[in-house]
């Protein structure tokens, strides 16, 4: 059984009444209520298995997808929809235990951009933090990214231009990858960057793809400033960035011990 056919098992309601699915019966409210439904439970969906779960037509699904995506509750795609809180760092900021580290640890890393730099901001809900924090600062500089919602966060901020690194889009962290981004036309002179863990050696990273995109920015960067809470120090994470470097800094709520980098303590 595929992924489709497993989501249309698992939803369609069986009971039938005057020749219509109940759910073709529902009220636009709640019809919408269920797709939402569908896509948290799911992370996405296409609209043909929408609408032969919902029992309503293709032109129905895509009308509910729109007015969605229109109130912000999820993300339209080619063919069908994802689930915008699952993967959203805005989402993950809001219900993160570690909320108000990751605030110490943006508002420590504010402090080392300067007027005029040139800085890349990775993705990631500390990063996103970061970049609200910067935005308050007032701070002039040029801010290079990957992530659709650092894009989305300086839209309106005229004192900060954004240059867009492309690549492959991935739905599901809302980023751009690029295995082999050029780098060349950008001068780095800071790198915010997020991980899914670290240790005493190095960072580490949950996909091999994003791994070696921000394995290539924190190489090109003159300084790498590394922004992640202590919960992630010893953690195991599949794909391995690279080691720690003289031209590193931790910035974390702990001081805790790795080789060559420097460890700033946000407090």
């Amino acid at each position: 059984m595929n992924h489709q056919e497993l989501l249309t098992t698992t939803f369609r309601v069986k009971l039938q009444y005057g020749g219509a699915s109940v759910e073709s019966r529902l009220l636009p409210e709640e019809r919408r209520r269920r797709i939402v439904q569908i896509l948290e439970r799911s992370g996405s969906a296409t609209v043909s298995a929408i609408a032969k779960i919902l029992g309503v037509s293709i032109s129905t699904v895509r009308n509910d997808l729109n007015f969605l995506e229109s109130q912000g509750l999820i993300y339209r795609t080619h063919g069908g929809a994802v689930a915008k809180e699952r993967f959203s760092p805005i989402y993950q900021k809001s219900i993160s235990p570690f909320s108000n580290l990751k605030h110490r640890i943006a508002r420590k890393a504010v402090t080392f951009v300067e007027p005029g730099n040139v800085i890349f901001v990775d993705s990631g809900s500390t990063a996103l933090i970061f970049i609200e924090e910067l935005i308050r600062s007032g701070i002039e500089c040029h801010v290079i990214t990957n992530s659709l919602y650092i894009i989305n966060a300086l839209v309106d901020v005229e004192h900060m231009p954004v240059h867009v690194m492309g690549g492959e889009f991935r739905k599901r962290t809302m980023n751009f990858l690029d295995p082999e981004p050029d780098l060349e036309k950008y001068r780095i002179a800071k790198a915010f960057m997020g991980v899914s863990a670290f240790d005493k050696e190095g960072t580490y990273v949950s996909n091999l793809f994003e791994a070696r995109f921000k394995r290539f920015v924190m190489e090109a960067a003159k300084e790498v400033f590394v922004l992640a809470d202590s919960s992630k120090y010893g953690k195991i994470s599949a794909s391995f960035i690279k080691n720690w470097s003289e031209k590193d800094t931790l910035i974390c709520d702990k001081n805790v011990q790795i080789k060559h980098a420097r460890v700033i303590e946000a407090r």
